[in-house]
């Protein structure tokens, strides 16, 4: 296993989580199906959807998941997020936690509307995206062979807690 090879083996071992990235409100309802289904596959999803509680301080809390369990980050590509902010100071930090664990597929970007590729964020411009555009069934299939492809692990006893 190479230097690198094996940077990204241990970090991955120590990271479980799959984050997801979304405008809110405007991307809720797609960010809450894709997280439930993700959770029935058996991992281990982030989002403040389901994880931010009353009274969290919830950028000490996202920054904490991202830097510390991410092991892939979802990040919803639309409209909405392409320039929200709170969107965008997640991308920075996922960016950075990419380069540190050195994983050039950390962020997968997941397209939702007709945004055209070539507007997409800087963070994100020269990435492949996968397409939701045609179905969401159809989008998560493609993901989920994504997820397994770059060995994300998922939890047996898994499911939607």
């Amino acid at each position: 296993m190479t230097t690198s090879a094996t940077t990204v083996a241990n970090a991955s071992d120590q990271r479980s989580l799959i984050f997801i990235s979304h405008a809110a409100p405007v991307d809720n309802e797609f960010t809450l199906w894709l997280t439930l289904r993700l959770a029935r596959e058996g991992y281990e999803v982030w989002c403040d959807l389901t994880k931010l509680l009353g009274g969290s301080n919830w950028w000490i809390d996202i920054e904490h998941a991202l830097r510390q369990k991410t092991r892939k980050v979802v990040f919803v590509v639309s409209k909405s997020s392409n320039s929200a902010d709170g969107v965008l100071k997640e991308l920075a930090v996922a960016d950075g936690v990419k380069r540190q664990i050195n994983d050039r597929e950390f962020i997968i970007p997941v397209k939702i509307d007709d945004l055209p590729y070539r507007d997409h964020n800087i963070y994100i411009n020269g990435l492949n995206a996968l397409s939701f555009t045609k179905g969401w069934a159809e989008g998560l299939t493609i993901l989920l062979k994504t997820l397994q492809d770059q060995g994300v692990k998922q939890n047996p006893n898994g499911g939607p807690g």
